[in-house]
């Protein structure tokens, strides 16, 4: 049984155990690698592709090789459209767990189109659906503070933006900023204006 099944069949607590969690989650874990090996794969045959356009002066190939990418694209909008899926059932599952840990007295949503919209936006968080699923199942308690199920994605998002804008220049410090920013999220260091280089910490997860 998938989450959205699950959210379409009325989203019953009472079949959804801790066990039907892990299950869920392993499987789903399995999907989201296969799906990453496959973006990866199309990612790089779309700039073998970009890279054989430029070293060829036939416009008739150029052109087949931009129709090849072209078709690659809606293969990588496609898959890129289910992983950003499966990130919001794992964190789904994630609350569900955390709720059945809590031992909260849980009751199904009622409606779940709200919820199963949320699911299949593409622009909408994980952190979005988890709240809201959560806020769902509570019978009527408070949600909880969405600081509460941030994870460390988020950061790591913000650290290959700067990437692509050419803020910070490699791997290497990228790992630093990641670990910077999610120790200093809480805390600011104050060693901070020494030195030259990065002033972010270097700590691990």
């Amino acid at each position: 049984m998938a989450l959205a099944s699950w959210l379409d069949d009325g989203a019953d607590p009472a079949r959804m155990d801790p066990e039907e969690v892990r299950r869920l989650a392993n499987t789903l874990r399995v999907r989201e690698e296969q799906a990453i090996d496959r973006l990866e794969s199309l990612v790089s045959e779309q700039a073998t592709l970009v890279s054989r356009g430029a070293a060829t002066p036939s416009p008739a190939l150029r052109r087949a090789l931009a129709r090849r990418h072209g078709r690659l694209s809606e293969d990588v909008y496609d898959v890129d459209r289910d992983l950003a899926r499966m990130g919001k059932e794992l964190a789904g599952l994630r609350a569900i767990r955390d709720l059945l840990r809590e031992g909260a007295p849980l009751a199904a949503p009622g409606d779940p189109a709200p919820l199963l919209s949320l699911l299949n936006d593409s622009e909408a968080t994980e952190e979005s659906f988890a709240g809201d699923l959560a806020a769902a199942l509570r019978a009527g308690q408070v949600k909880r503070k969405r600081d509460d199920q941030r994870r460390s994605g988020p950061d790591l998002m913000e650290v290959w933006e700067k990437m692509d804008r050419g803020e910070i220049s490699s791997a290497k410090e990228a790992l630093r900023a990641h670990g910077g920013s999610r120790s200093g999220s809480s805390s600011s260091s104050p060693a901070a204006g020494s030195g030259g280089g990065s002033k972010r910490g270097g700590g691990g997860e």
